[in-house]
């Protein structure tokens, strides 16, 4: 009975391993969880909780683009802008962050980042959290492109109540 448990065991892996296929395709690759890159794109959020502006901007090779949402930004732009939201909110945090660095076929390097940001309106003592998710396009060590998604409807309108 052991030895057919055993084979038949065996039988398994090697069936379900058999059926793992490598995409070849360019944006196809293979992701890291581990990597050094997600290290950097947390030490950019880390810098914008503490208010580092220097450390934040550190990260981006000169040239670097900034999307958000929709609008096509400089680095210095957006962290200028983010470091805004220290006069409307107290205690912002990114909690809940998942970071990956993906390796794609075609060369491309990117890290995702999908997030929960914490901040209390400062005016109403309210705690206000939005969901969002990034991407960060690498050049070796150092950030070329980066986009940044969420809904700013409720995050605007602290601007809008001072």
């Amino acid at each position: 009975m052991k030895k057919i448990l055993f084979l038949l065991t065996i039988s398994i892996f090697y069936a379900c391993n058999d059926s793992v296929i490598i995409d070849p395709a360019d944006m196809s690759g293979t992701i890291s969880a581990s990597d050094q890159r997600n290290a950097i794109q947390n030490s950019f959020v880390d810098a914008y909780e503490n208010k580092d502006i220097e450390a934040a901007l550190s990260i981006f090779a000169e040239n670097a683009v900034f999307h958000v949402n929709d609008a096509k930004l400089t680095p210095e732009e957006v962290v200028e802008a983010f470091m805004t939201g220290h006069e409307y909110f107290d205690d912002i945090k990114n909690i809940n962050r998942n970071t990956t660095t993906m390796f794609y076929n075609n060369g491309d390097i990117y890290t995702n980042y999908w997030y929960t940001w914490n901040g209390t309106n400062k005016r109403t003592g309210e705690l206000l959290a939005l969901r969002g998710y990034a991407w960060f396009k690498w050049d070796g060590l150092k950030v070329i492109e980066a986009y940044n998604a969420f809904d700013p409807t409720e995050y605007n309108k602290a601007f809008e109540q001072q």
